[in-house]
Formats: structure tokens, sequence, C-alpha cells
């Protein structure tokens, strides 16, 4: 089958999954069929001054942008899938290459990013096309937030030789770091991905840059923060390095090979899920004479099957981080208040399974954060009991609730 005719196979199916606003699309043809006219016009001009300028580099990472870029603007969640242009009938590429054609709409770049994400509230997308231009980047952004502090989420594709030294060179990481860089990794993925972590004047940026196998330098940019405001809002940028790499081989797949939106990415659900941090941090936080035996979480909550080494029995033990703002499960007693203002509450009551007592204490820190930490006399809440109390004491639960850790987690 002719490569056209796959493109346009593979077009139909994409068209299927958006819902087309007709008169958007032909208008949309017009305006782009003036402006192509006016580019041959200009073509002269225009070539010397790309000579002029060249590409744009920051910080060592490629980035693309066009004048003639179509962008989009939205100020809540974008509406799925509505797209500006919707491609339709027989493509028109500028090559019959499958390499080097590539088309996406500034909308179809929002969605593509909001699709991937954890739940949180997106506020401020802004997509760019590329126009159809293989040669410049189709790009998205928005603010994310997930209850731990706005963060500002870029998002870049173009068409990429993966196999070119200068593209190679981007996905490996350097063998000395310099500032601001802090750290690197790198990640398994066909083409090769690097994340370079590097902080300047307390606002710290998450960098990943990866070459898809299907030929796409694709770019993932995270900050703690708002740069344009110059202020960081959380200790660190939203996600985990396995996030990111969840999210790096998400995009990635983002595009066909025939340069259009993969419309997989459309039909079902695809969302990271929450980070394991909350667990990672419990494991750390166990109580002396507790060893994790595993565990598990989802964004705010991890719990940890922690064995008794002395008794030799497994209990369950969970953390969960509830922001200031978010709704909990109730406001509880408040018994004490530390000298730092935090105050504490403790409570003791039946669970599910037989036999099983809760023991938990919530500590309201003074930023709003609050930390509540429950512990089981069961390997699980809803089975039964394997011994007469929980193996931690309150006062041990109170010190977890505490740490001063859990306030640098996000």
């Amino acid at each position: 089958m002719p490569f056209e005719d796959d493109v346009s196979e593979a077009m139909h199916r994409t068209g299927e999954t958006f819902i087309t606003d007709h008169r958007a699309i032909v208008e949309g043809g017009l305006r782009r069929g003036r402006a192509r006219v006016m580019r041959r016009r200009a073509a002269v001009g225009a070539a010397a001054v790309m000579a002029l300028t060249g590409s744009a580099v920051y910080g060592g990472w490629l980035l693309g942008t066009s004048s003639a870029q179509e962008v989009a603007t939205v100020n809540g969640p974008s509406p799925y899938p509505s797209p500006d242009v919707t491609p339709s009938g027989t493509p028109d590429p500028q090559t019959n290459d499958p390499d080097q054609h590539i088309r996406v709409s500034a909308d179809q770049m929002i969605q593509i990013l909001e699709r991937v994400l954890p739940k949180g509230k997106l506020t401020q997308q802004r997509g760019t096309s590329n126009f159809g231009d293989p040669n410049q980047a189709a790009d998205a952004s928005l603010v994310y937030d997930d209850g731990f502090g706005e963060a500002l989420v870029e998002v870049s594709i173009k068409r990429a030789d993966i196999k070119a030294p200068a593209n190679r060179k981007l996905v490996v990481c350097p063998k000395k770091l310099t500032p601001p860089a802090i750290s690197c990794h790198s990640e398994p993925w066909a083409g090769g991905s690097a994340t370079v972590v590097s902080e300047d004047r307390g606002l710290r940026t998450s960098r990943s840059v990866s070459l898809s196998e299907e030929g796409y330098l694709v770019e993932l940019t995270t900050f703690n923060g708002l740069p344009k405001e110059g202020r960081a809002t959380r200790a660190h940028p939203p996600f985990t390095e396995m996030q990111t790499s969840n999210l790096i081989g998400m995009l990635n797949s983002a595009m066909t090979k025939y340069g259009i939106p993969n419309p997989d990415l459309f039909t079902r659900e695809v969302h990271v899920s929450g980070s394991l941090a909350v667990m990672e941090r419990l494991q750390r936080l166990s109580p002396k004479g507790l060893s994790p035996r595993g565990g598990g979480g989802d964004g705010t909550t991890g719990y940890i099957i922690a064995y008794d080494v002395k008794n030799k029995t497994k209990s369950h033990l969970r953390a969960t981080l509830t922001p200031k703002g978010a709704p909990g499960d109730g406001e509880p007693r408040w018994s004490e208040t530390l000298p730092d203002g935090t105050r504490i509450a403790t409570s003791e009551r039946p669970a599910k399974g037989k036999g099983v007592t809760e023991w938990r204490v919530d500590a309201l820190r003074p930023n709003g954060l609050r930390v509540t930490i429950t512990s089981y006399n069961a390997e699980y809440p809803h089975r039964d009991a394997n011994r007469t109390t929980p193996p931690a004491t309150m006062e041990q639960l109170k010190a977890v609730a505490v740490h001063d850790s859990w306030l640098t987690l996000k």
C-alpha cells in the first residue's frame, strides 16, 4: 500500500476519535492557505532570516519555535476532545518520506499532555502547532497542581533522526555535570532518554529528553514552581523518577510513524498513577524493630507490611498526606500542640477484621499539611488479628507523623 494510503487510513482513525467542528476546519484551511501563499512570496527573505537566526538552544537542550505557528490557550481543562484543526481526507505532507512528515494541532498537543498526567488540577493550558513543518517542534504547557503546590509542565515533540550523533548526545548523561545541573539519569527507552535535574536560586527544573523509535525528539520539562514568577511553590518538581519515566514512555508513543497523533492515546485510560513516594518515605521512617516486607500506595497514601523481627508477625502500617484545603476524613480531636505549632491527635478504634485494632496519630503541621499514621495488629485491616495490639506504640507513631521529611516530600 502506498505511503499516502497508509497515512490516509491512520488519519481517518485519528479523526474518528475527535469531535469535529467543520466550520473551524474550513476557516482553518483558508487561513493556512493564505499563510502558505504569503510564505512562498517571502521565501527568499525568510531563508535569509533563518540563515542568520538558526535554531534556538537553551541550556544544551534542543527547542523549537516558529513565528507562523498556530497557538491555542485554554483557561480551564481543555474540551476533550476538540482540536482546533482535525486532519481529514487525503493528507498533503511536505514529503512522501514518513520519517519526515508530522502534523499536530495546538489543541491536540494540549490534549496529549493532559491525557498522560496524573490526576490533579490543570490550568493555564497553552499549545503551539508546528503547522506541518518537520523542522519545527509542536509544544504544550500547563500549570499542574496535585495539592502540594502549582508547577509548570511543558512538553515538546518534533521529528528527529534517532541515529544522528548530535541527537544521540542529548539522551546520554554527561561524564561530568556542570552547574546548575545537580543530577542526571538515563532510561533504557528504544532511542535513549536522559533526565537532568538542575537548581538555580531555589527553582528546581527536571528536563527529560528522549528519542522515540518512531523518529521523534520528545522533551518533557517540569518545575517546582512557576518560573515566570521566579518562585518555588513546592520542594521538588511534581513527578518522581518513576513517574517521569512512565510519562516519557507515553509521550514517546503519542505520535505514529505517519506523523499524526496516536488514536490509542485518546480512546483508553493512560494516566500515570500516583507516585509511591509516600510508601518509600514510610519505609525509611518505620519504627525500630519493624522491617518492611512489601507495600504499596498511590499519590498521597502509602503503606508497608511491617515484620516484627521479635514476635515474627506481620502488621499493616499506613501513612496518608492531606494538603491544606483538601478534603479529609473528618476533623480529629486535637489534644496536644508542639512548640513549633504542630497539633497532635491520637485515637484507637476497632477495624474491619476480627479482633483488629487501629491505632492512629494525626499531625497538623503549621503549613496546613496533615500527616496521618495508622497501625494495625493484622497484615491488612480486613484480615483477622495476629497479635493483641499493633506493634508500634503511640509515641513511635507520633515520631513518624511529626518527622520533618514529610514537609519536603512533594
